[in-house]
């Protein structure tokens, strides 16, 4: 059978058979259902908290916790996996009344290891989706670091390497040549560095020190990556160390190590979590097993074939040539049989980067099996009289081959399309942009923030020169979060990482609710330090409100609140200069039922300037509080937050101009 029409039929079957087997999937810990479910509302309390992800979790490393309206955490004790359940974490809850709660979650995956985190609202008695609501749904899987991508790809050319060289020796050679044993000690040696890169990627991810390893699914990995690198390793030895009689077994335990390694990379990979689990981890270990016969044997054969040609050279060459044409069979069956079931879709495939991964991969694997073609129908038959050709074309194959293992170990660190699909509905990709100087004026920072919403987000950071603008070598960035109009928030911190562009980055939770937030950026350099001070409002929807004008009395604006209740602010005598700022809150649009109010905070944030907190008195026994204000001309924004006699969390805002 022809190679072309040796990838075309296994093309067809891999595509057929996945689709058979695709109905259920998922990689990386994402949710694929909730209780509260996402953006509900429950009319009864509940007790817990509990999310069903599509790999399990390891609740070690993993945390859910829940904020009121007010910030504060309602959390009764810590996360759990659920009794009998892997796939859910739990979180207890304090008794909580009505109001909309905020969930913000973070998972490490048991499976391969992988980090993402999210936020989303439910309402208990209200709508999630009102003035109230604090998070805009999101799940993220953060992009893969340089260093777990670049690990990855060295530990698979490590073991590619290795099982190549052991099949080219004991299939096309028959025969263990002096340069093998050089070349099974640098491969190992290359192994080793991929597998200590991964599992620190991996531990960085996961924010977990390294004396606590061991004691997660992480270090579970790591013992078992150890074992298998331990056997490969014997048989190396006994390569260094034998002669002649026993290389051919060494050989081969070095082989088999090799691929006992790449069984556990592949169990600890998106394979292990999708359904049916036999299936995909056989067909993603075949597809790197093959891959090595074909690559790694290619590159042992060019050199075991230096100098001149003869027949003993020729018979070689043949031979390696109708190993690695099955070999190219399997990589293109099993890599198609995954591709559908990780991809989903055509539209996945060109929509998201996974799919655009995957086309590159499959437009060099096509380069290669071209490559492969005129080597089997040109050059190996002249293998034994002519060996330039067979080198010129081999060689390139390789440095085309190390390129698809590098798309390979990306692939590994990305969540696939599927793994996605239950946890769609995310929110539009948005992004906050705010920018400061110190007092002195030698720093400038700009600080972006994505999306901008309560729940997690992303921090990126880059200090500039005040006067040059070229960017500042600091050692550390620091940022440090408070709310102003809720001190009973306190301070949290993030530091964050340097990237080879010259910023700082960090993705973290701090932003727990919606408002206000006083940053101050620390940044640290060898011999000094500079603080910047930065305020940002985060993204909400904006609440609706009703406008009403009155000849000779103050504009009155009626503010959409949760479940249909009204809050109702004027300022008088909504003027610039000096004010009385009075709220009032009500259960409906018809005036006709008061709200008990327990207290009530407002904050004013002129055009311009930092938001300053007014004190409030009580009016009446309900509902109305009153503060004096010193009001400036332009657009002011007038948060209030409040909390009724029944412990319910109000918070919104309404932005008013002075008349003249």
């Amino acid at each position: 059978m022809q190679i072309g029409r040796a990838l075309a039929v296994a093309g067809a079957l891999a595509g057929a058979a996945a689709l058979a087997l695709a109905p259920v999937v998922s990689a990386h810990a994402l949710p694929q259902s909730a209780t509260p479910a996402e953006g509900s509302e429950v009319q009864t309390a509940p007790a817990i908290v509990e999310i069903t992800f599509g790999e399990t979790p390891d609740p070690r490393l993993s945390s859910i916790t829940v904020v009121n309206g007010s910030g504060l955490s309602v959390d009764a004790g810590p996360t759990a996996a659920a009794p009998g359940h892997p796939l859910e974490l739990e979180v207890p809850l304090k008794h909580i009344g009505t109001g909309v709660y905020t969930v913000t979650w973070k998972t490490v995956s048991e499976v391969d290891g992988h980090l993402a985190t999210g936020a989303y609202a439910f309402g208990v008695g209200v709508s999630a989706t009102s003035a109230n609501a604090h998070a805009a749904r999101s799940v993220v899987s953060p992009a893969p670091s340089i260093v777990a991508v670049l690990s990855r790809w060295l530990f698979f050319i490590g073991l590619m390497g290795i099982v190549g060289v052991a099949s080219t020796c004991l299939i096309a050679l028959r025969t263990v040549p002096a340069f093998a044993t050089r070349a099974l000690i640098a491969l190992w040696v290359v192994a080793a560095l991929g597998v200590a890169g991964v599992i620190e990627a991996e531990r960085a991810a996961a924010g977990v020190a390294w004396a606590s390893v061991l004691s997660t699914s992480l270090g579970t990995v790591l013992i078992q990556r150890i074992a298998a690198l331990l056997v490969t390793a014997v048989g190396v030895a006994a390569v260094v160390a034998l002669r002649a009689k026993g290389r051919d077994v060494a050989v081969a335990v070095a082989g088999i190590g090799a691929a006992a390694s790449m069984w556990v990379d592949v169990a600890a990979s998106h394979a292990g979590a999708q359904a049916p689990v036999a299936a995909n981890l056989l067909a993603q270990w075949a597809h790197i097993v093959a891959g090595g016969v074909w690559i790694g044997g290619l590159l042992a054969l060019i050199v075991a074939v230096r100098g001149r040609p003869s027949e003993v050279k020729g018979r070689a060459v043949r031979r390696f040539s109708a190993t690695a044409g099955v070999a190219i069979v399997v990589v293109a069956l099993t890599g198609t049989f995954r591709a559908v079931i990780e991809v989903g879709s055509i539209g996945q495939l060109f929509s998201t980067a996974f799919g655009i991964l995957i086309v590159v991969k499959v437009a060099l694997f096509v380069v290669l099996a071209a490559l492969g073609a005129v080597n089997r129908f040109g050059n190996v038959p002249r293998a034994s009289r002519v060996l330039r050709g067979l080198r010129r074309v081999a060689s390139t194959e390789i440095v085309i081959g190390t390129a698809v293992v590098l798309v390979a170990a990306a692939l590994v660190n990305v969540a696939p399309p599927v793994a996605s699909a239950a946890a769609t509905a995310t929110a539009q990709a948005t992004q906050l942009v705010v920018s400061g100087s110190d007092f002195a004026t030698t720093v400038k920072v700009r600080l972006s923030v994505s999306p901008g919403t309560a729940g997690f987000n992303d921090f990126a950071v880059r200090v500039t020169d005040y006067n040059t603008g070229s960017t500042v070598q600091a050692s550390s960035v620091q940022l440090e979060f408070t709310q102003p109009l809720r001190p009973q928030l306190g301070q949290s911190t993030l530091t964050l990482k340097r990237r080879s562009d010259g910023t700082f980055a960090a993705r973290g939770g701090n932003l727990a609710v919606a408002g206000i937030w006083e940053v101050a950026a620390i940044i640290e350099n060898a011999d000094s330090s500079t603080e910047v001070h930065l305020q940002l409002t985060t993204i909400t929807p904006p609440p609706v409100v009703t406008v009403t004008r009155f000849a000779g009395l103050p504009t009155l604006y009626s503010v959409q609140l949760q479940n249909g209740w009204l809050a109702q602010v004027y300022v008088d005598p909504d003027k610039a200069g000096a004010d009385e700022v009075h709220v009032t809150f009500f259960t409906n649009s018809n005036e006709t039922g008061e709200i008990h109010i327990a207290s009530v905070t407002v904050g004013m944030t002129p055009p311009g300037r930092p938001p300053t907190i007014l004190v409030t008195r009580r009016l009446d026994p309900i509902g109305h509080f009153v503060a004096d204000a010193t009001v400036s001309a332009g657009a002011t924004r007038y948060d209030v937050i409040a909390t009724t006699s029944t412990g319910v969390a109000i918070a919104t805002y309404v932005t008013i101009t002075p008349g003249p």
